[in-house]
Formats: structure tokens, sequence, C-alpha cells
């Protein structure tokens, strides 16, 4: 099997939003069973996603689907890999998440790329032992940029899927404030990473990034027929340390969105340095949503977003 190293690192921001996801467990199965598809339900998968731009032109061609021959722990690592072993140019990473879902369960992310929304939509069709085959799609505006079906990756694994070209990556520039980016037109390649756990053992589960609440951020119960989208982030804000006193790792915030997009509510539930906490929940307050909805109607709904230090936003 391939390194088992699994991702350690979370995100989630424009650029840059990664949750962690990392299970360790054992199946004691016979190996006849082993073989067998695992019973809906009983069993999900831990899928992180990481969603690159890259410079097709100087790159060397690869596959619409390969498979990594070993499983980062981190961003800059997993870059470093794929320019070495593939020959990828000028990656740059724009958006992560974590996610825990049960076979066939469907899943939609979406956040703001230079103003126009990016969409990703994941179902993992089955699961076994020692694969899990998922469907995938991801969207730039209206512009379709991705779609694979029954892809399959190892347990532990890490596969990754080129996309097509559009207007959504970025270049770095040095400005009088300082770093600034200008849009630019990139091609996708986007890496899955996937473990199997029990169901009751899944971690970042859609309702932990996101869940309907009333006002005052209790819990509202849906009924089998509510149909709830999390909310979107349009602009994401970077928190501004000193210069020359970098932060490092990465902080998680938990915030309700309001029914007209606004961040009330901010809390702290993971950070490296209590420090960080003031400069990162002022960051987040001006974060701009679409709002969740309800049954078509927009709601109030909490929301929790990973910042990684030291990458640049959207």
């Amino acid at each position: 099997m391939n390194n088992t190293t699994g991702r350690i690192w979370r995100a989630g921001k424009s650029g840059i939003e990664t949750l962690v996801v990392a299970f360790c467990f054992i199946l004691l199965l016979s190996p006849a069973t082993g073989a067998q598809l695992l019973k809906t339900g009983e069993y999900g998968a831990g899928l992180t996603l990481a969603f690159y731009q890259f410079d097709d032109a100087r790159s060397k061609a690869v596959s619409d689907v390969f498979l990594l021959r070993q499983t980062s722990s981190s961003p800059e690592e997993e870059i470093d890999y794929l320019s070495r072993a593939f020959g990828i140019e000028d990656l740059k990473l724009r958006h992560t998440r974590s996610i825990g879902l049960r076979e066939s369960e469907n899943f939609t992310d979406a956040t703001a790329f230079n103003e126009k929304q990016f969409t990703f939509n994941l179902t993992p069709r089955t699961i076994t032992r020692e694969e899990v085959r998922f469907d995938i799609t991801a969207s730039y505006g209206e512009e379709k940029i991705l779609e694979a079906k029954d892809v399959a990756v190892g347990n532990y694994e890490t596969v990754a899927l080129r996309g097509g070209r559009g207007e959504f990556g970025v270049r770095e520039f040095a400005g009088p404030k300082g770093k600034e980016t200008v849009p630019e037109t990139r091609a996708l390649i986007v890496t899955v990473t996937a473990t199997v756990a029990p169901t009751r053992g899944l971690q970042n589960r859609p309702t932990d990034i996101s869940r309907p609440t009333d006002a005052f951020g209790s819990k509202v119960v849906l009924d089998s027929g509510d149909i709830f989208i999390m909310p979107a982030i349009l602009n994401r804000v970077a928190p501004r340390f000193l210069v020359g006193n970098p932060p490092k790792g990465s902080i998680t915030l938990e915030a309700v969105i309001t029914p007209e997009g606004r961040v009330t509510n901010v809390r702290v539930l993971d950070t490296p340095d209590a420090a960080y906490n003031a400069r990162s929940i002022e960051a987040f307050r001006q974060y701009k949503f679409n709002p969740a909805r309800l049954n078509g109607k927009p709601t109030y709904a909490t929301y929790r977003e990973t910042i990684i230090f030291g990458k640049t936003e959207n």
C-alpha cells in the first residue's frame, strides 16, 4: 500500500480553506468478507480535497486521472511532490475541504474566486474496505471545468484529477500596499485523499461545517423533507499581523451567518496561539456570504472556517 501518513492539515479559505480529517482504525475481517461491499450506512469515507491552479502551458502532460505514489502531510509537501514527480509548474493552492460522507451522500461546497463562484459537487458512490469510488464535478461561474465519474482511490491513498482552464487563477506581485494579486487564466488540478471509517466515527460531517439555527444560534431540527443549503463565501479577508512576525499553523473559527450574509457570534474552536485570535476574529467578521437556505428561503446558519496562516487570500 502507498504511504499511509494521511493528511494532517486543515484549511478553508479561498484560496484556502482546509479542515483536517485523519482516521486510524483496524477492521478485523476475513479475506472473503474484506472483498465484499460494506453495508450502506455502516461505513463512510473521509475525503480531503485540495484544489490547485497550475500553468498547463509550461507543465508536462498528465492524465485526466492519476494516482499519487505518496500521501502528503501538508499542501506545501504535495505541491513539491506534484512538481517533482509530474512536472506540474506554478502550482498554487486555492481551496481545500475535508468532509466525512456516507455512501451515496451528496455534498456541495462553494467559494468565491476572483468574484465568481467556484462550486464542486462530490458523491461517494461505493465504499469497500479497500477503496472508495466517487463522482465529482466542479464549475467556475456557469462553466463546468471538471467532471469525473466512478473515480477509484484506495484507503489512505491520494488520486489527482486534471480539470479545465478558467480565470479562477491569481498572479501575485509586489504593489504599493505590499503583496497584491490579479486574476489569471489557469488550469485546475484536484487531489482527493480517502479514508474509510465507521459512520459513527466520521469527522467533518456536513453538519459540523454548517447547520441551520435560529437568530440566537440555537440548533434548528430538520424534518426528513427539509432541504438545507449551507452558506457560500463570496469574499474572504486575510488576518493582518505585524511584518516580520508571521503566525504559524492554522486557526478554526465558527460563526452564525445571518439571512443577509453577515457574520455574527464568532467563536474560536482551535488555535495554535491565543495571541492570533483577535485579528483572526476581526478578519472573519469581514467575510461576505451568500446566506444559507432552508427550503428555498434565506436562514440563519453556522459556518466553520479554518484559516491557514501565511497563505494568499482572495
